[in-house]
């Protein structure tokens, strides 16, 4: 398989004002939609500098294909992405894909710096917009690797995300699209393994004991497709929800946001 970089984690991306290249290969609608969507959101924080570092979580699972039994990862992605990079003030962004294997997928894209530097000539506003064009289009890319690689490590991914980010340079937000459904090689869950508090406890330890809980304590958590499955049972949603919720805020220790939940 060609990888659209090469293993390892590559250097942030920084743009020239000449970099209206990236524009291509997003959907001219989409396209118009994303810059419509950031145009006039200039704020104190932006004009300061964006101070935020940022992470993506993206699923390439089957339960993420846009066939009308999946959450469609694609359109959510296309639809949250922009916003949350603009509303959380993202000045970095890293990418990490949900696959069989998470942690040790090969898939890889470059960090992308969201605000590049410029003289004082520079149009800032415009360039912080064409970086966050670059950012969806890196998105994409790793969507597309990520689904040549099946399963569904959440935990994996989440635990690659929080090695990810930069230390000292303010709290992270995750902005998580995924339907949060752990399926891998060694463990899948199933809500009728979660029903009870005892039996979602022992659960809950075993997949911990093996794997250790994600370092994303402190950090701010966005899911976009939680639990997408389980919505019209409320049988079967309650105990998933518990069971995320015990993982995330019980033992890993982050704050989750439903801003941009879908």
């Amino acid at each position: 398989m060609k990888l659209p970089y090469s293993p390892g984690r590559p250097p942030a991306t920084r743009l020239s004002r000449g970099s209206g290249r990236f524009r291509r290969g997003v959907p001219a609608l989409v396209l118009a939609a994303l810059l419509a969507a950031t145009a006039g959101c200039s704020s104190s924080a932006e004009a300061d500098g964006l101070r935020t570092p940022c992470g993506l979580v993206i699923d390439g699972s089957g339960s993420g294909d846009a066939d009308g039994k999946g959450f469609d990862a694609k359109a959510k992605l296309e639809s949250t992405l922009v916003p949350f990079l603009t509303g959380r003030h993202c000045g970095t962004l890293a990418f990490v894909p949900v696959t069989r294997s998470s942690q040790t997928s090969s898939c890889r894209v470059g960090d992308v710096d969201l605000d590049p530097p410029g003289d004082a000539t520079a149009d800032h506003e415009s360039m912080r917009r064409t970086a966050r064009i670059l950012a969806l289009k890196g998105a994409v890319t790793m969507l597309k690797c990520a689904r040549t690689q099946g399963g569904s490590d959440v935990l994996g991914a989440l635990a690659r995300i929080g090695d990810a980010m930069p230390s000292g340079r303010g709290t992270p937000s995750l902005l998580v699209v995924s339907d949060f459904e752990q399926a891998d090689p060694e463990f899948t869950l199933r809500v009728g393994e979660i029903t009870t508090e005892k039996s979602r406890e022992q659960v809950v330890e075993k997949l911990l004991d093996d794997r250790g809980v994600p370092g994303i304590a402190g950090m701010n958590v966005y899911p976009v497709g939680y639990g997408m499955r389980h919505d019209a049972k409320p049988g079967e949603y309650q105990p998933f929800d518990a069971f995320w919720s015990e993982i995330l805020s019980g033992r890993a220790k982050a704050h989750v946001h439903d801003d941009y939940r879908k």
